[in-house]
């Protein structure tokens, strides 16, 4: 027994040895060599408006964008801020801005937070700039964030491809007056991109459009401002149609329509004038003599006098050619008089104050004013004192209608009287 304890003895010693030297051993691996990196949590630019967003951020040389980095010391103490810069197609970095370590501690953050101004350096159209933040600690150490955008062009593009063309009178219509609609067709940034994944993608990258000014310059009066449009945030090539009303009191003038385009930011604005005025006539009044008409609706087929051509002022007979038929009582039922055209005459619901000062020019401009789905065939439930735009036969040819009288001679007959202005 004595033997034996002597031998575990040893061999526990032994055991002691052998485990210290594998922990001195382990211990050499796990040593320090130098301090440990500083913390860079974030690096934030904070692009003006219009500037796009994630992947799609767009700068322009000489704007000045804040950008937050949010850091915080490890063992060692901060020593310095560094700004740094590469403007592709270039390889190197470039130093920007140092800034010595000021303590800014955030409580909200929970960590160091420094803005720096960031100004925009020149370089091409679409090239990537990428902005770098380091933070150097006193041993040495560095860690560093960065943040990517492209270059743009702040300056958008105007150029007037057509008009003025006069989208109240048509295209075979004569006689430019006070508050005809004019059309202009413009295209803004021309070959313009609001994006790129490369420095080589075809196009111009722009900023993105704000809002489209409308001028208009009657005669030698001083221009002003008609219209102001917001745009699409976008920096593609934008084609657009402008649609315009002559101002008032510009008969017998010539009016000049200029359109400006505008960025926000930076601010940016470019124009393109018309080349040449718009003539502008006097309305074209209708006819001193107002015609009076009636229908009158008798049974199913609405005998002879339950249909009125309007171009003549005389009613039409149930066998006369449809055709000739502008204006007819298709229904009583349910004690409500339905107008109907029979040919391609239209209707437009109006008002009395638009039939008081009614001329062509005025008609025109509020039938073709009104929604396409307003301008229809046949009109229900017409009571005393109803005004309609009429617009004959599908041509540029206008009369305004007004509901005099409605005379109830049975549960299916009527006679309605009207009053008509015409040329």
């Amino acid at each position: 027994m004595k033997t034996t304890s002597l031998q575990l003895l040893g061999a526990a010693l032994a055991l002691a040895g052998l485990a210290s030297g594998c922990k001195k051993a382990l211990d050499t691996y796990y040593t320090e060599v130098g301090g440990q990196l500083p913390t860079v949590r974030s690096v934030t630019g904070t692009a003006t408006f219009g500037s796009g967003t994630g992947t799609s951020v767009k700068l322009t040389t000489g704007e000045v964008i804040p950008i937050e980095i949010l850091f915080a010391q490890q063992t060692s103490p901060v020593k310095q801020l560094v700004i740094l810069q590469k403007i592709e197609p270039g390889r190197d970095s470039t130093v920007v801005q140092t800034i010595p370590y000021a303590p800014a501690f955030s409580k909200r953050k929970n960590g160091d937070t420094l803005v720096v101004n960031y100004t925009v350096p020149a370089g091409a159209n679409k090239a990537n700039v990428r902005v770098d933040a380091r933070v150097d600690a006193q041993n040495g150490q560095s860690k560093y964030l960065s943040l990517t955008f492209r270059l743009a062009e702040a300056t958008p593009t105007v150029a007037i491809n057509s008009g003025p063309t006069n989208v109240t009178l048509g295209t075979a219509s004569t006689g430019t007056a006070p508050g005809d609609v004019v059309r202009y067709n413009l295209t803004l940034n021309a070959g313009g991109i609001t994006s790129a994944a490369l420095f080589t993608a075809a196009g111009t990258l722009y900023k993105d459009l704000d809002s489209l000014n409308v001028y208009a310059k009657v005669g030698p009066a001083a221009e002003r401002r008609i219209d102001r449009r917001k745009l699409a945030a976008t920096g593609a090539a934008t084609t657009l149609n402008v649609d315009e009303p002559l101002p008032a009191g510009s008969a017998g003038q010539s009016v000049t329509f200029r359109f400006e385009a505008t960025v926000r930011a930076p601010a940016r604005r470019t124009s393109a004038t018309a080349a040449t005025g718009v003539a502008v006539g006097a309305p074209t009044a209708f006819s001193a003599t107002v015609r009076t008409g009636a229908l009158a609706y008798a049974g199913t087929t609405g005998g002879d006098l339950a249909a009125y051509d309007l171009t003549t002022f005389a009613a039409v007979a149930a066998a006369g050619a449809a055709t000739a038929k502008d204006l007819t009582i298709s229904s009583t039922a349910g004690n409500a008089v339905q107008f109907k055209a029979l040919n391609a005459t239209r209707y437009v619901r109006s008002t009395a104050a638009v039939y008081a000062a009614a001329t062509l020019t005025s008609v025109r401009q509020a039938y073709t004013a009104a929604a396409a789905t307003a301008q229809v065939a046949s009109l229900d439930n017409i009571v005393v004192g109803d005004v309609i735009l009429v617009k004959l036969r599908g041509l540029d040819q206008y009369e305004a209608l007004q509901v005099t009288a409605i005379n109830r001679t049975s549960t299916t007959d009527v006679t309605v009287n009207f009053s008509v202005k015409a040329l």
